[in-house]
Order: structure tokens, then C-alpha cells, then sequence
């Protein structure tokens, strides 16, 4: 689950505009910074992303579930804050994360808790990523 925890921060944050349902996403040009921590070893990850046209009609929600086969969203809201999620996974790695993205404009942000492990092994998982529109175009 780890690996697709980060996954989820940089696609969620280089692939989602305004608070919303839908996604409405911002073609072009993303840059990230992800930072996070699986129990006491942490790890940062940045780059660039480029956004499609493709992209545009996908849900939040949709965007989360397709970090994993094994994980799905089981709870989300969007509110005035920004989108509210849990995303657990079963059948290796198990894993709950919770968190919320702020998006506005051309900057995003995400934030997220939860764990990963088997049995009494869990560990702690903190997610914390930030993504800014770089340009309009990817070439």
C-alpha cells in the first residue's frame, strides 16, 4: 500500500482542479513535491507530471480507486475545505488512509494519515504532497 500511497498523493495532486465532484482537471504542465513517512523512515519524491485532455471527466473518487486493486475508497465528501476521503486496502498490503486535498487555482495540496501492515505489524503512514501548474501546455 505504501508505494500507492504515494501514487495517489502526486496523481491526485497533479490531476484534480476545483473542489468538486467531477474533477475538472487543469491541462498542462504540474510540478510536485511529495513528502512522507512509513513508520520512522522518510522519503521525499518530487518531479513533474504532464496533464492530458483525457483526464477532464474523471471523479475524485475514481482517481483514488485506481491507485490499487486492492484499495477503494469507502468513504468521501467534498466540502468547502476540500475533498475528504478514506481509502482502504485488504488483500495485501491492508492499509487506511485518510486525508483531504485543497485545491485552488493553480496549486494543490493533500494531507494524509492512516496505516499499513498485517496483523499487529501496522505501521504509521503520513502523506503530505503540494503540486503547482508550471504551464499551460506539456511541450
Amino acid at each position: 500500500m505504501t508505494a500507492r500511497i504515494l501514487a495517489l498523493g502526486l496523481s491526485a495532486l497533479t490531476l484534480l482542479g476545483p473542489a468538486s465532484a467531477q474533477s475538472n482537471v487543469a491541462e498542462g504542465l504540474w510540478s510536485y513535491d511529495a513528502r512522507y513517512m512509513i513508520g520512522p523512515i522518510p522519503a521525499r519524491d518530487g518531479g513533474q507530471y504532464c496533464v492530458g485532455p483525457d483526464m477532464a471527466e474523471t471523479s475524485y473518487d475514481a482517481l483514488f480507486n485506481q491507485i490499487n486493486s486492492r484499495c477503494r475508497v469507502t468513504e468521501s465528501d467534498v466540502r468547502a475545505d476540500g475533498y475528504h476521503f478514506t481509502l482502504q486496502c485488504a488483500g495485501g498490503p491492508e492499509g487506511v488512509l485518510n486525508g483531504r486535498l485543497i485545491v485552488g487555482g493553480n496549486s494543490a495540496n493533500l494531507s494524509a494519515t492512516g496505516w499499513t501492515g498485517a496483523g499487529e505489524n501496522n505501521v504509521p503512514v503520513i502523506l503530505s504532497a503540494s503540486a503547482k501548474k508550471l504551464s499551460p501546455s506539456c511541450s
